[in-house]
């Protein structure tokens, strides 16, 4: 029997991505269940699958910014998006997996949680591009309002697959890491940038 082609062997680990990330988004209790029945965590292909899904929301993002512009620069919005989103996404993942290592008793699990958290954002971008043709705004919009709650019930999710009793402490210092801090950074730079701009 002759061995398949790289080319087929490509799209069947493809589809086998998507369809990981759509188990993990859609039914994720049952999905941490088949990781928890895993020998060991496979943090490079949840990682994958979290690039992936950072680079349709990019897509998303940048589909509905040229069509409330009337702009004809897709592909640039694109790449300027995933070149800013990317290394943001790898310094979250970091961050996010480190914080709950010690309070959840994890060790590369925490930072595979961590990654396949991430994949809402991918299945709201390909939900939400048809309507992002018609009106960017509000689905651009409705995007950013889903994906936080989405993206925190995979968390909590996760950490109760592998360590419930701790749930609830992995999960606060995860937002706290993820998403309060880099707010708070966020805020900062933009109070400090509009000083030296009206100075």
């Amino acid at each position: 029997m002759a061995a398949p082609d790289r080319r087929t062997v490509m799209v069947h680990g493809l589809v086998g991505l998507a369809r990981d990330a759509w188990w993990a988004a859609s039914a994720p209790t049952s999905f941490y269940r088949m990781l928890q029945a895993t020998s060991a965590p496979r943090l490079a292909r949840a990682c994958t699958a979290a690039a992936a899904s950072i680079v349709l929301a990019c897509a998303a993002l940048a589909l509905a910014f040229v069509r409330a512009t009337h702009s004809d620069g897709f592909l640039l919005a694109w790449g300027f998006l995933s070149a800013v989103a990317l290394p943001l996404l790898a310094m979250l993942l970091l961050l996010g997996g480190l914080v709950m290592v010690r309070p959840a008793a994890l060790d590369l699990r925490a930072w595979e949680i961590s990654a396949w958290a991430w994949v809402p954002s991918g299945v709201l971008a390909v939900s939400l591009a048809p309507a992002a043709l018609v009106a960017p705004v509000p689905a651009v919009v409705l995007g950013l309002l889903a994906w936080p709650f989405w993206h925190v019930a995979l968390i909590a999710s996760g950490v109760s697959a592998f360590a419930a009793q701790r749930r609830a402490v992995a999960v606060g210092l995860y937002l706290v890491a993820v998403f309060l801090v880099p707010g708070l950074l966020l805020a900062v730079s933009y109070a400090v940038m509009s000083g030296m701009a009206g100075a």
